[in-house]
């Protein structure tokens, strides 16, 4: 969940055409090009890759990797993958259980000894697919969280639903996937993926700490034109992420490298037999894989039908990648991505007046706050309207650098769906000012005065 985008001389085009094609992709190409150019002038930094028939058909880097050093991005800039970290926790995952070491049925008690009742059935299989009930995360990425911190907090944290009866997702399921693949392995999560993804694959450029990365080689982001660092620049333990990111986010890569990846793990068997791959990662069905911190975007989109593949990096809010896939995608004559979603449905959606209920009226509150853009009212509404003492829980000026990161973000929202608390959960949708619809999921008391037990929001329907 939120972890967001100078002209060039041109860096360097590939063009590659698939025999007999020359004719049908070149031109292509150019139109990607003059598109991507266009943005840069508007502030886009990234990175772009288009593949089709087998041949890679384009790939260039825009504006400053590093504006500070005046580094431009070329198809070698290493950028953050955001949430494209947990298509590596999945793959090793299925790897353990093809070696016949792990079950997806296997459940948390099997590495949890002392797992509440409540969370005792929880499987790998649900982890996986995000029907565990866990909450989207339990604290800021960047808090120095051991892995047994991160159990122990997992395991205090009430559920958003009974295991297997919906989907939400969860980065707290992912981490604790992590914790699984260390404790079954005995290796870190970094140096398992390094051993049995990358380096048999010849990845070198993908990983956290082990591939050594030069600092001039990694892209910054910048939010609204400040320099946000790099993911090294960033808190970690000495072994890789903190644990609230660590499986579900935070690892580097170029989009060489993450196209190298992707064709392995689809195409071959070099990393699961086809049983196995086709339980996550199916070969014959389209696919949009994407993370982000809403301040660095990375996207990658597979279309078997039309042996296309596109990759797209961006780190800048100026200009974000989402909205520059869309255009990449038209291009090649494909349909925006994911086709007729809940984004797209509520798009035109009317405003909506909240109820006077209980929980209509601490939302209401809520969204009144955030967009009075004033820190003085939101910290007012953190004071009076959260219950304290949440174990995890960010403080008070911890959540008011999330409203800021956020507002700016997404500018004003405004209510378009709303659905009463079931099981302690209200629903709000909004139409957001810049990023579409937001769903924002709000966990409350269950009696009078229905404070916030946390706020978990999800950009994009």
């Amino acid at each position: 969940m939120p972890r967001a985008r100078i002209v060039l001389p041109i860096l360097g085009i590939v063009l590659f055409a698939a025999p007999g094609c020359a004719q049908q992709q070149e031109p292509a190409a150019a139109r990607v090009d003059s598109m991507l150019r266009a943005a840069e002038k508007s502030g886009f930094s990234g990175v772009a890759l288009v593949a089709r028939d087998g041949n890679v058909v384009f790939e260039r880097g825009y504006g400053m990797a590093d504006r500070a050093r005046r580094i431009p991005f070329g198809p070698n800039t290493v950028v953050q993958i955001g949430s494209n970290t947990k298509d590596f926790t999945a793959v090793a995952i299925l790897q353990i259980v093809q070696s016949g070491n792990l079950k997806l049925t296997d459940s948390l008690t099997r590495f949890f000894k002392n797992a509440p009742a409540d969370k005792r059935g929880i499987t790998i299989g649900q982890l996986l697919e995000h029907r565990s009930g866990l909450p989207g995360s339990i604290g800021p990425d960047f808090e120095p969280l051991s892995r047994d911190q991160l159990i122990a907090r997992a395991m205090s944290t009430p559920l958003r639903f009974q295991p297997g009866t919906s989907q939400a997702y969860s980065n707290t399921g992912y981490s604790l996937l992590a914790a699984v693949i260390e404790i079954v392995s005995g290796l870190t999560y970094d140096q398992w993926v390094h051993d049995y993804i990358l380096a048999p694959n010849g990845l070198k450029r993908t990983g956290f700490l082990l591939p050594r990365f030069a600092a001039r080689d990694l892209a910054h982001g910048y939010r609204d034109g400040a320099d946000q660092g790099t993911m090294l620049s960033r808190p970690h333990a000495s072994d890789g992420p903190y644990w609230n990111l660590r499986g579900n986010g935070g690892m580097l890569s170029t989009v060489g490298d993450m196209l190298k990846f992707y064709r392995v793990l689809y195409g071959t068997d070099q990393l699961l037999k086809p049983a196995i791959r086709d339980i996550r990662f199916r070969p014959d069905q389209p696919a949009i894989l994407a993370g982000s911190d809403l301040v660095n975007y990375f996207i990658y989109r597979r279309e078997p039908a039309q042996k296309l593949e596109m990759i797209i990096a961006s780190t800048s809010t100026d200009v974000k990648a989402p909205r520059l896939e869309g255009q990449l995608a038209s291009v090649f004559g494909l349909p925006s991505p994911g086709g007729p979603d809940e984004n797209a449905a509520y798009a035109n959606a009317p405003v909506i007046t909240l109820p006077t209920s209980s929980a209509g009226r601490t939302v209401s509150e809520y969204l009144e706050s955030f967009n009075s853009g004033d820190q003085a009212t939101m910290r007012r509404f953190f004071t009076e309207r959260f219950l304290p003492g949440v174990p995890g829980a960010p403080s008070i000026d911890e959540r008011l650098a999330r409203y800021r990161a956020m507002s700016s973000d997404l500018g004003e929202l405004t209510p378009i769906g709303f659905e009463e608390p079931e099981s302690g959960v209200a629903v709000l949708r909004a139409r957001s000012e810049k990023e579409g619809v937001v769903v924002i999921r709000f966990m409350l008391e269950t009696l009078e005065p229905y404070r916030v037990k946390s706020v978990q929001v999800r950009v994009g329907g």
